[in-house]
């Protein structure tokens, strides 16, 4: 008897593991920012990469799993002039760059049977967004010239998220002569992104920014050492904003079959 039941749990499992549809998901994503952000950063571009499955029987129309991302929105070389106590000046090169990263659970639900070849659907999202920034300063190359005392992520900040859309997906072999069956879909999505406070740099307008004076934004300020007297100076580098996160998101990409019922 304990044998039987072992086989008849093996059996069940196999077949439900079989018959899950698995799906690889990926492909370019282009946030583009609204509100209070939108005037501060410029658009995201990131990939993104995930997996889901096909609930089986009656539920084959829902797919759900999760899925990551990682993305840029902000690359430039900036001039900035640093004053001394001794009231001298110095311009040296700021490079920043700002990115993006992205975590969710989702699921997709197809408006028609998913054996067609253009397939409507509609997305819900939900996870953790976050900002990231880092700079390099550039040696001045004279003896009075400054060099950074930090070498690493000068601002850090997340907010949980949630996004709800609507996409497509075609299979490939909608574009071929002779029908059949392929494990390629291309697949089309707008989605709206909402979520909470979340802090970045102004990107965006990037100029010297010791002289800009923006009563809704914070300095960020970093550390200098000079080369010659070894003292320690401290240099505003940016300015710091917050508000909410809100993004419409246009993505591009495949969805790969895995698994086949």
């Amino acid at each position: 008897m304990k044998l039987l039941s072992t086989l008849v749990f093996l059996t069940v499992f196999t077949f439900s593991a079989f018959s899950q549809q698995w799906k690889f998901i990926g492909g370019y994503s282009l946030g583009i920012p609204q509100k209070d952000m939108h005037k501060n950063i410029p658009p995201a571009h990131s990939l993104q990469a995930g997996i889901v499955y096909q609930l089986p029987g009656q539920w084959k129309q829902l797919s759900v799993g999760a899925e990551t991302g990682i993305g840029l929105y902000a690359s430039k070389r900036v001039d900035q002039t640093f004053q001394f106590e001794n009231n001298t000046s110095s311009i040296v090169p700021v490079n920043y760059n700002s990115n993006v990263f992205n975590a969710d659970l989702q699921a997709r639900l197809d408006l028609v049977d998913n054996k067609k070849f253009v397939i409507p659907y509609i997305g819900l999202k939900g996870g953790l967004y976050n900002f990231f920034s880092t700079i390099r300063i550039e040696d001045p190359n004279d003896p009075g010239g400054c060099t950074a005392l930090q070498h690493k992520n000068i601002l850090s900040d997340n907010t949980f998220y949630w996004s709800a859309g609507a996409g497509l997906q075609v299979n490939t072999s909608f574009f071929a002569k002779r029908k059949f069956t392929r494990n390629v879909l291309i697949d089309i999505s707008a989605n709206m992104i909402h979520g909470g406070s979340i802090s970045y740099i102004n990107t965006k307008h990037l100029i010297d920014e010791q002289t800009m004076n923006d009563p809704k934004a914070q300095p960020l300020n970093v550390q200098f050492i000079n080369a010659s007297t070894q003292q320690i100076h401290e240099h505003t580098v940016a300015q710091v904003f917050t508000s909410p996160l809100r993004m419409i998101e246009l993505r591009a990409g495949v969805v790969v079959l895995l698994r086949r019922d």
